[in-house]
């Protein structure tokens, strides 16, 4: 079943790393605001060029965490190497057409360098 947040929550708001598909932004928009969430989607229609520029400068490693690609193995570095091999193919260089999902390892990386 679907979570639903108790009276007494706190969450108010939820983020989404959506970048340019607009079928799942419009599911999410249709079935969370009926709840009363506030959606962000902070990287919505961001250029890739500059998302790849802001993840080098956060300092967060990220990583393969799934995929459907025989060529993109999990635990792979996910880079600006990769990025770059991923131009010369079909397949959507930050996997948003589901071809991957990468973890980004936040924990591993001071706040205050993180979102410098």
């Amino acid at each position: 079943g679907a979570y639903l947040p108790r009276d007494d929550s706190q969450i108010t708001s939820l983020v989404f790393g959506d970048l340019h598909l607009e079928h799942i932004k419009s599911w999410r928009d249709r079935n969370f605001t009926k709840f009363g969430f506030q959606l962000e989607y902070p990287l919505w229609k961001r250029d890739y060029a500059i998302l790849l520029d802001d993840l080098e400068q956060s300092k967060v490693p990220c990583c393969i965490s799934a995929s459907n690609v025989q060529a993109i193995e999990v635990g792979r570095v996910f880079d600006r190497q990769l990025f770059q091999e991923l131009e010369r193919t079909e397949v959507d260089c930050f996997g948003e057409s589901g071809e991957f999902h990468s973890l980004a390892k936040v924990w591993e990386v001071e706040q205050s360098v993180a979102l410098k």
